[in-house]
Order: structure tokens, then C-alpha cells, then sequence
């Protein structure tokens, strides 16, 4: 269901004007001019976006979720503490659900199983690799083919 939300208008959400202000105020209480520290970047991307897509939804996610230091921390800070990793994961639930809300409405006006990609299945019954190859006459071309059956015929003959 998530890999719908990549690269299409779904998968991209408003960045509002105040939490492109809250990235400000994030990067102002850093204090900091290291441009390697996790979350540097990201803030002074983020101040400027109208739009934030679902791939980088998902990286900020990430962030928080994996996050082990304390809140205090200027990584922490810089990524948009708790209000950003909050709207973060509505965006994301928002997202979802439309995709889920979607799907339903497919099925409940008659359509079939939206949740089942359509996909065909092979036969698993003839999996052998030996009729995969091909007889030794079967590889050359066709004359070639001819010409050699009549030889070997000539020979059986005498």
C-alpha cells in the first residue's frame, strides 16, 4: 500500500508556514554551525519547502524512531523535536489512510480485491531443467539440420 505514496501528489504533504517557523526557532535554540551534525541540513531544507514528500517523511520518521539520545540533544533539536516528529507521523497516518479509504471505496462500488496486486501464476508443476535445453540438431539452423539428418540417414542405410 505505501509504495503508492511514492513519487505522486498523494505522497506529498503541505509543509505549513508554522512549522517552517518552528524549523527556525529549532535551528536558532542549536546554536550551531556544524554542518555535519544529523539534522543540519534537513532543518535548512525544511525552512524553505512548501511540500515535503513521502520518501522524506519517512527519513524523518526513521530519525525519531531511532533516535537514543535525549531531547536536549542538538540533533534532536535540529530535526524538530517532538512537534515535528508528531506532525511527521500524522502526515504519514493521513497519507495511509487515504490510500486504505480509497481502496475501500473500490470494492464496497462493486470492484474487485484492491488490496491484492493482480499478478499471474506460473506453473510450478513443470519446473524440470532438462526440457529447458534444446536437442543438439534442434541449435543449428535449419538447412544445417536438414543436411546432417540426410547424411545420417545415408550411413544407417550402408
Amino acid at each position: 500500500m505505501n509504495k503508492e505514496l511514492y513519487n505522486t501528489s498523494q505522497g506529498s504533504a503541505e509543509f505549513p508556514e508554522d512549522m517552517r517557523e518552528h524549523m527556525r526557532i529549532c535551528f536558532a535554540k542549536a546554536k550551531t554551525n556544524d554542518d555535519t551534525l544529523d539534522g543540519y541540513k534537513r532543518n535548512r531544507e525544511l525552512q524553505k519547502q512548501q511540500q515535503v514528500d513521502y520518501k522524506q517523511l519517512k527519513r524523518i520518521k526513521n530519525f525519531f524512531d531511532s533516535f537514543q539520545g535525549s531531547n536536549k540533544d542538538k540533533s534532536f533539536i535540529l530535526n524538530g523535536g517532538f512537534e515535528m516528529k508528531n506532525w511527521v507521523e500524522n502526515q504519514l497516518r493521513r497519507m495511509r489512510e487515504g490510500i486504505n479509504m480509497t481502496k475501500r471505496n473500490k470494492m464496497d462500488t462493486g470492484m474487485e480485491n484492491q488490496f491484492i496486486d493482480s499478478h499471474e501464476k506460473k506453473n510450478f508443476m513443470d519446473l524440470r531443467k532438462s526440457k529447458e535445453h534444446k536437442s543438439t540438431l534442434a541449435k543449428y539452423d535449419v538447412a544445417v539440420t536438414e543436411a546432417l539428418k540426410r547424411i545420417n540417414e545415408i550411413m544407417i542405410k550402408n
